[in-house]
Formats: structure tokens, C-alpha cells, sequence
């Protein structure tokens, strides 16, 4: 971070420490990044700024102070245009004089000419959920950051591509070029995705027009859709704007032979990370005490799940299939990584009865503690209701003895309303604790929440699914009022009365790149929606375009390339899709067809748990063939749950 220069008086002590930023290193530990902020320039100078005043002055030539000044001014990018690359790994010791001979040492230190100001990195995605940092773009568009004390940073969505002429060659062979310029180049890329970003600009008044007494400013907001760009993420302090400028350049020229030159290239700093007994509940009406706290432990899809050997990786599972051929076993489908360590390398693992079974467990440690704490909790808010609704009763009796006749009726008819809401809380207190009684005594222990041994989890499903495979509760409010696309004129979405949506149907692959739904500008549209262990139900957007997605195992010399269906979440006042737990997840449209199986997301690390810009799904479609192919042949779909 860089420290921008007061006006205003300081101590010599306190001026040159905060002069000296901070820098950031990158710990990879697994293929994820954890940044931790270390100052080193800071502690590298503390030596000498502990001395008295008069010490630390003498100490200090003036050429070397004007050499500290010049270079903290080229450091105010908020203040000025200088382009400081990022990813500088020259010593500034040295560029500042500290060590050998100043004048030598001026020379080897100089600014990245393809970088952006530090403001710019900072700054230029605000408003995605995990605000990845600019490593270099190509697009033309003007930044300035915002001036004045009420200044606001403009803000950005991404929104998903599909009428665009790079939709009928991405997937065939412009895709994998792109990602061998990366190669080419040495670039440690994570995901390429290809994305529209939504600006919203907001139209002030001119600063000599005076507002009158009585009037307000209307600021009118303008929706701005960017040039589709390619997207590259890159893992942090791993790529210098250089690199990504020759890249880049590399990627248009491929481009224009494609007589595509409407396109732009952005890189940013981004990880890709996988979000990872008794018998089963039934699921309970709107009205049920239990309606909050029960799902977890139902057949409704989103099941969290885990395994004995990994308790803490939690995970999601997709869905059921019917092993079929005369058999009544019942399979579940998540991701590989869900049950399978990265260490154990990627390869095919089928169940042999000599060797240790692989336990999957209904809900891993944390999953079980957060359904026990959310009993609790709905208990205690029937509990502090019920309080208040005791004391209110007792004030109506008094008022009842009242003379104003009026006032005796109005008293009475309260006091009936609420002595019905305060049965209904003692019965619902009832209920759940004699749920937590149960979740305690049935499903504490591990051996109660044995749900499978794991057979062939593929991490590489399309056919048609039998009527009444139902997926799991939404909240109608929010839920009904994004769905705003209509398709042909004969369907529009309508909120399930049980609050279980319907799967039947898959989403075909021409579908996922030409959808039959529009939104409410006439543009083409595939709204999904996803329930997952980590962040239950979620709206999202689907993409047009499949996106890369490359996965690094521990050592980093190996990785995995694959591509995948991308959702984009839904806006920017609304949840993240998708966050770590997540994988396994089903995706579904709100027409009830499935689309595919989650498997990761991608966005800045702010701390240990990652903020997804974009979440990552195996196609459908590409599945099921493939489980039938590893030695479920007459494996299907027609289940109800």
C-alpha cells in the first residue's frame, strides 16, 4: 500500500516512517496465495530512525532525502499518473541509496512502462465481491480515480456474453490457443473467462449551476456495458504488466485473424480454489417449526457432505442417481476433491473390498455445529418472543378491568391474538428442542452419519430425469422477483407452493451457448440457481461461454487444464453464487433442467476463506455419459428423493 504525503506538520520520525509502505508477499501454499503484509522496508530503516532528531538529519545526505522524496511523490498514484508495476522485485535500498554508491544505484530501479497506477490496480474492479487487483488491460477506456472529500469509486458487475461472433469459435480452437500464448510466456494463469463488465456512471451537476432552497440534485444513473474482454487471472505477485502487455498483444493478433477486433484483454490477480446412519428427515412444510433447521439433515439436494478421513473438507451433494440394471442401490454424485485429497494425485479410484472403504459422512464437523447452533438459536429467539408476549397479556388483563368499554373489547382482542402467538412459540420451543435432543443423541457421533462408501467418484452426466426429483426450499419473496426473464410467451416462472422446485430436463449444450430466455431488455439470459452446504440457495447468471479453468497441485509443476461452465452471481447487491463448501453443488435453470456440478470459484483471497467472482460448474450434459463409462452402465436419473 502506498502512503500518501500529508500536508501537514510531522515529526521527522513520523514523516520518514510513513513514507516507507508496506509490501506485500505472496505464501502459496496448495496452489492458494495467502497474502500477508510485511514491512520490510520499514523495519530495514528502523535502525536509523531511532537515533535522536539531529542524528537521523546528519545521517541523511541531502541528495539521499531528495532521492526519498522524489521516489514517495512517484508513489502517490492516487495523486498522479506514475505507473508503478506491482510485481518489482529490484531491492529499493538500492534505488534509494541505502547500500553501495548512490549515484550508480540510481539506475536500477525503474517503473514497469506498461503498469498502472496503483490506484488504478487497486481500485479498477471495485464493486466485484472479492475486488481482484488490475495487473494490465488493453481497453481504452479513461481511469481517473475520484477526487474530493465525497467522492465514490464507480463501481463494476460482470455480466455474462452470448451474442458475440467469439461464441462459435471460443470453444473449438480459439480457446486453447489463447491459453498456449499464456504458456508461451510463462504466464502462472488460473482462469480465463470471457465477460462483459457493467459500469454504472452517475450524472452530477455542473459545479457552476446553484441548487436552489427547495430543490435536490437527481443523480440518474446510466447502466454502461464494457467491450467483451477476455479475463485472464493470475496468481498474485506472479506476473508483471510487461509480461501481460506481450501477452496481450500476442492474444489480439490472434484475434484479428479470427476478424474479431472488438475485443479486449484484461489480466487481474485471482486464485482458483474448489469449493470443498439414521434415516434421513423428511422435508417440512412453510408453516413446521423445524422449517429453518431441518434441511440439512433431508434428501433435498444441497446435502452437505464429508468423509471420515477428512472431516473438515466439506462439500455438496449434486445429486441422486439410480444405479438401475435390477439394482435398487442408490448413488450420490459430488466432486472428486470432496472425497479425495489433491495428494493422492488425479486419477481414476474405483473401490476394491480388500482395501479401506472410503466413508462419506452426512455433514463434516463444522456442518454439524452450525445445525446444532442454529436450533439453538431459533429456540432462543421463540424463547425471547414468548417473554415479551406474556408481559403484553398480563397488560391487556389490566386493561380489561378498565371502564371505557371500547378500550376492554380492543384489549381482550389482543390479548386472545396474542395468547395464540404465544402458544404457537411454547410449541415450536417444544418441538425444537426435541429435534436438538435428537440431532444430539442420533447424529453426533460420526458412525451415525454414515451415508456411503464412496465407489468411483469421477471427477468427470446427459438424460432425461424421471417427474418429481425435487430440489430443495427457496425463499419465495427475493427469489420470485429476480426472475424477471420470460421465454416464449406460454411460460413464465412461477414459485413452487411446497417450495421445492422440480428437476427434470437437462440443459443441452446449444442451450447453454443460445438460451431460450431473455431478459427484460430483449437479451439473451440463462438464469440458474444453485443450493449449496456453504451458502444454501443462490441465484446466478450463466455464462455463453465456457471458461478455462487450470489447476495447480501442491508442488505447482503439475496442473490440470480443463474448461468449464461459468456462472456469474446475479449483481452486486446480492450474494456471493457460490464459496468454499460449495462443490458438489447441482445447477440448475428456473425452468428446472439441470446444468451441471460445481466445482470451484475464482477471486481475490481477502483471508482465509475466498470470495468468488466467478464459480466454475462440469456441464451436465458431459457427465452422466461418463459415470455410465466408469462401470455404471445403466446408471439414470429417474429418482424421487
Amino acid at each position: 500500500m502506498m502512503l500518501i504525503l500529508e500536508r501537514r506538520y510531522v515529526s521527522r520520525r513520523h514523516f520518514l516512517s510513513r513514507l516507507l509502505p508496506h509490501r506485500y508477499t505472496g505464501a502459496y501454499e496448495g496452489g492458494i496465495a495467502s497474502l500477508t503484509s510485511t514491512p520490510r522496508w520499514h523495519t530495514a530503516l528502523w535502525p536509523l530512525l531511532s537515533r535522536s532528531p539531529n542524528d537521523t538529519v546528519k545521517s541523511l545526505s541531502s541528495f539521499l532525502i531528495f532521492r526519498i522524496l522524489h521516489h514517495a511523490k512517484a508513489q502517490s498514484s492516487a495523486y498522479n499518473d506514475a505507473a508503478i508495476s506491482p510485481t518489482i522485485t529490484a531491492p529499493i535500498f538500492s534505488s534509494l541509496g541505502f547500500s553501495g554508491d548512490a549515484a550508480s544505484s540510481a539506475t536500477s530501479y525503474s517503473p514497469d512502462p506498461h503498469a498502472v497506477s496503483e490506484a488504478e490496480a487497486q481500485s479498477y474492479y471495485a464493486g466485484l465481491p472479492s475486488e481482484p487487483r488490475l495487473v494490465y488491460r488493453t481497453g481504452k477506456e479513461q481511469w481517473s480515480p475520484p477526487r474530493g472529500p465525497e467522492a465514490q469509486r464507480r463501481l463494476k458487475e460482470l455480466r455474462e456474453v452470448f451474442d458475440h461472433p467469439i461464441t462459435k469459435v471460443w470453444r473449438h480452437d480459439l480457446a486453447w490457443k489463447v491459453v498456449s500464448i499464456m504458456d508461451d510466456h510463462k504466464i502462472r494463469f488460473t482462469t480465463i473467462d470471457i465477460v462483459r463488465f457493467k459500469n454504472v456512471e452517475v450524472d452530477e451537476a455542473p459545479e457552476d449551476e446553484e441548487e436552489g432552497e427547495d430543490e435536490e440534485t437527481v443523480e440518474v444513473k446510466k447502466p454502461v456495458l464494457s467491450p467483451v474482454t477476455i479475463w485472464i487471472g493470475v496468481f498474485p505477485e506472479s506476473t508483471t504488466a510487461t509480461a501481460a502487455h506481450h501477452a496481450a498483444q500476442n492474444v489480439l493478433a490472434l484475434l484479428q485473424k479470427y476478424e474479431i477486433t472488438d475485443v479486449d484483454v484484461d489480466f487481474r490477480e485471482s486464485i482458483y480454489t474448489r469449493h470443498v446412519g439414521p434415516q434421513l428427515l423428511k422435508p417440512v412444510d412453510d408453516l413446521d417449526p423445524l422449517v429453518d433447521v431441518v434441511s440439512p439433515l433431508t434428501p433435498a439436494l444441497g446435502l452437505g457432505i464429508s468423509t471420515r478421513a477428512r472431516p473438515n473438507a466439506q462439500g455438496t451433494m449434486a445429486i441422486y442417481l439410480a444405479e438401475g440394471g435390477g439394482s435398487d442401490r442408490l448413488l450420490g454424485l459430488s466432486c472428486r476433491h470432496v472425497l479425495i485429497g489433491s495428494q493422492e494425485g488425479n486419477l481414476d479410484y474405483s473401490y476394491h473390498p480388500s482395501a479401506p472403504a472410503k466413508d462419506v459422512l452426512l455433514l463434516g464437523k463444522g456442518a454439524y455445529a452450525d445445525v446444532v447452533d442454529s436450533i439453538k438459536l431459533a429456540i432462543a429467539g421463540h424463547g425471547i418472543s414468548a417473554k415479551r408476549w406474556r408481559k403484553q397479556i398480563e397488560w391487556f388483563k389490566e386493561r380489561e378491568k378498565g371502564n371505557d368499554a371500547a378500550d376492554v373489547a380492543k384489549a381482550e382482542e389482543s390479548r386472545i391474538k396474542t395468547e395464540r402467538l404465544l402458544d404457537k412459540a411454547e410449541k415450536a420451543m417444544e418441538e425444537l428442542g426435541g429435534f436438538l435432543d435428537q440431532v444430539n443423541k442420533e447424529w453426533k457421533k460420526m458412525n451415525n452419519r454414515l451415508l456411503a462408501t464412496s465407489s468411483a467418484p469421477h471427477p468427470s452426466v446427459s438424460a432425461s430425469l424421471g417427474d418429481g426429483f425435487q430440489g430443495t426450499k427457496m425463499k419465495p419473496d427475493e427469489f420470485t422477483v429476480k426472475c424477471f426473464p420470460r421465454g416464449d410467451a406460454k411460460w413464465e416462472f412461477e414459485y413452487p407452493g411446497d417450495r421445492l422446485l422440480p428437476l427434470k430436463g437437462v440443459i443441452t449444450d446449444d442451450l447453454m451457448h443460445a438460451p431460450d430466455m431473455w431478459d427484460s431488455d430483449g437479451k439473451p439470459c440463462l438464469l440458474v440457481a444453485k443450493r449449496g452446504n456453504a451458502t444454501g440457495t443462490t441465484l446466478g447468471r450463466a455464462n455463453g461461454i465456457f471458461s478455462i479453468v487450470r489447476d495447480y497441485f501442491s508442488d505447482m509443476s503439475t496442473n490440470q487444464t480443463s474448461m468449464e461452465w461459468g456462472i456469474i452471481n446475479y449483481d452486486s447487491k446480492s450474494d456471493v453464487f457460490s464459496e468454499s463448501g460449495d462443490s458438489g453443488s447441482i445447477i440448475a435453470d428456473i425452468r428446472g433442467r439441470i446444468g451441471g456440478m460445481l466445482t470451484g470459484g475464482s477471486g481475490k483471497t481477502k483471508t482465509s476463506d475466498m470470495t468468488s467472482d466467478m464459480t466454475y460448474a462440469t456441464p451436465f450434459w458431459w457427465l452422466l455419459k461418463r459415470i455410465q463409462d466408469s462401470g455404471f452402465p445403466n446408471a439414470h436419473l429417474g429418482v424421487v428423493a
